[in-house]
């Protein structure tokens, strides 16, 4: 079977290059632009770690998400309390932070998160823009990222429901989020605020009283002194992960994650196209074929032999097509980036081609060569043993 499947791969040339080209065109300009994309943003980012040091801590519970993450109060108690012998940390923040879903006037459900916090302080902490002058949120007020208002179709004044799941508030009390809100100002600007809503953690009110805060979030005055904060806190209480707020970062890797993510829709498109001419590719080669499939069956193959055949040579395509992807891809943009550099001065790109992106190459490329052969194997094994013109 294997010398049959060689003997077809190369017994018609120019249909099977062409398909093998078709697929690596397609995967070359997918690692194009994660390569790109993602090697400029790790430039920024790190232009900007260094011109502009974080004066953020973010404190959490250690190894927990900010929506799982538990702080006893007793943590807000010694920051007050430290802040005062230490004038270096400007600006406590604690918030609550849960996982919920919204639904809008028009039944649209979107899961996102509660953020809750003490709006002053947070204005203080960082300043952002709104729609309208910030005022507090009553109880049955909220406040919407600017994102989610668009995804919702809801602006200001528009009520929607917050419901959650069972929020876990200790070992034996919980409570759960499950009522109306007005929409009462659009957050602006704030990046990870875009998708989430807010509310005054003052006002806010539970079934239970909470007895913990999600997160502790800390302005520093003065950077020098990071390393040190932090060492005298985890002194304090080990079980703390804190971590340096990187503001300008993450909003440069949002920003790529978007960036990412409308390419990606956009090659999915380019995917489907290449889908279509991979699988007329593969189908002309059986339709010039025939002669030999006719000796095969003549000599005893049955139907899932041919299907075989052409499967195996559709799988061969897609190997052979996402190691020319990966070699003329990552050698095509070092190129590429390369000339721009010397010719325009930018710095040069360190283009990270990892083995998640090796993988998923090869995953996108083995997948589609295979489902563009399915349709033309079966027409294959629809050939009959007996020839009508005979």
């Amino acid at each position: 079977m294997l010398r049959f499947v060689v003997r077809f791969f190369f017994h018609n040339r120019k249909r099977t290059f062409q398909a093998i080209i078709t697929l690596t065109l397609a995967l070359v300009i997918y690692i194009a632009t994660v390569l790109l994309v993602g090697g400029y943003a790790a430039n920024i980012s790190g232009m900007a770690s260094i011109v502009q040091p974080s004066n953020f801590l973010l404190i959490t519970e250690g190894g927990q998400s900010l929506s799982e993450s538990r702080i006893d109060l007793e943590v807000l108690s010694f920051l007050e309390e430290y802040s005062e012998k230490t004038p270096n940390v400007d600006i406590i923040l604690p918030q609550l932070y849960f996982e919920v879903s919204v639904v809008g006037e028009t039944e649209k459900k979107i899961n996102t998160h509660l953020r809750l916090l003490n709006f002053t302080t947070f204005e203080l902490y960082q300043r952002h823009s709104y729609s309208y002058t910030l005022i507090t949120p009553d109880k049955d007020e909220i406040i919407m990222g600017q994102q989610l208002k668009s995804m919702l179709s809801a602006g200001v004044g528009a009520e929607i429901e917050v419901k959650s799941d069972v929020i876990q508030l200790n070992e034996i009390a919980d409570t759960v989020v499950n009522d109306s809100f007005t929409i009462t100002n659009i957050i602006e600007s704030g990046q990870e605020f875009d998708i989430e809503i807010l509310a005054s953690i003052d006002n806010f009110e539970f079934n239970t009283a909470l007895n913990f805060v999600s997160f502790i979030e800390l302005y520093i005055m003065d950077t020098r002194e990071v390393g040190t904060i932090i060492s005298e806190i985890q002194a304090e209480f080990k079980n703390l992960e804190l971590t340096e707020e990187k503001q300008t970062q993450n909003f440069i890797i949002y920003a790529t994650d978007e960036v990412i993510r409308t390419l990606t829709l956009l090659e999915i498109l380019f995917f489907v196209l290449m889908l279509v001419s991979i699988t007329y590719s593969i189908y002309t080669l059986v339709k010039e074929s025939e002669e030999e499939i006719f000796v095969l069956r003549s000599i005893g193959s049955t139907k899932f032999h041919i299907i075989l055949l052409f499967m195996i040579q559709s799988l061969f395509i897609g190997v052979i097509a996402g190691i020319l992807a990966i070699i003329v891809g990552y050698l095509s943009v070092s190129g590429i980036v390369a000339v721009v550099s010397a010719i325009t001065g930018l710095p040069f790109i360190a283009l990270n081609i990892n083995g998640s992106l090796i993988g998923i190459i090869f995953l996108l490329s083995v997948s589609l060569s295979i489902v563009s052969g399915i349709y033309p194997s079966i027409e294959a094994a629809k050939i009959k043993v007996i020839r009508e013109d005979l």
